[in-house]
């Protein structure tokens, strides 16, 4: 029994003398508080991959749609919070609509982009991170989102303007933004929801405030 245990110890590095994870040493807690939260049956997952397979931008996720519920079924939230993968996914449900058990993968990560965006670990993929949380601040400000608006307030986040500027897109979004305008799909105002009072209580409860 003890050269059984040495070994298992021995195993927590492999070859690169980095600490590998240890299947079920997180418990079940962050899985039961996922499913309490977004009312998801996670632990329905079997691995099959349908959702990984439907996705048309798990090309560009460092953790596959499949490997990530798997991620959420180990406990292993810091993984998930510094991917790259929450970021990039559209919220299409592709994921949702073709698995056979109907895990409401998109939801899943929309929640963990609501975690990360309250989190203080820095964000893989930092300038989708910030258009997120401006997203619900304009939102929970009028109930509604007005697309003048929320890039007005997306650019005026720190180092956004910077960002875009260095890698030449703000050209290409003000000439859109003009031609929207143009063509009156760009609205400058937009009157606020007659809802606003409930979804800033949703808001607010999403962050766990007292309300």
């Amino acid at each position: 029994m003890q050269n059984i245990i040495s070994g298992l110890n021995q195993a927590h590095e492999n070859d690169s003398g980095e600490e590998r994870k240890l299947i079920g040493d997180r418990g079940d807690y962050f899985l039961n508080r996922m499913q309490g939260e977004t009312g998801v049956d996670i632990s329905a997952c079997y691995q099959c991959e349908r959702c990984t397979n439907a996705c048309p931008v798990s090309h560009f996720m460092d953790i596959k749609p499949h490997q990530a519920i798997r991620y959420v079924q180990l406990g292993w939230r810091e993984d998930l919070i510094k991917s790259s993968t929450i970021w990039i996914c559209l919220s299409c449900e592709m994921c949702t609509t073709y698995c056979p058990y109907e895990v409401e993968v998109a939801e899943i990560f929309n929640h963990l982009r609501n975690m990360a965006a309250h989190s203080s670990i820095t964000p893989k993929e930092k300038s989708l991170a910030v258009f997120h949380q401006t997203f619900l601040e304009v939102l929970q400000k009028s109930g509604r989102v007005n697309e003048f608006r929320l890039m007005n307030t997306y650019y005026l986040k720190p180092d956004i303007l910077h960002e875009r500027i260095k890698n030449k897109t703000l050209k290409e979004d003000l000439l859109l933004g003009i031609t929207l305008l143009r063509k009156g799909r760009l609205k400058l105002f937009t009157p606020k929801s007659k809802a606003i009072k409930e979804i800033k209580r949703v808001y607010s409860q999403t962050r766990g405030e007292i309300v």
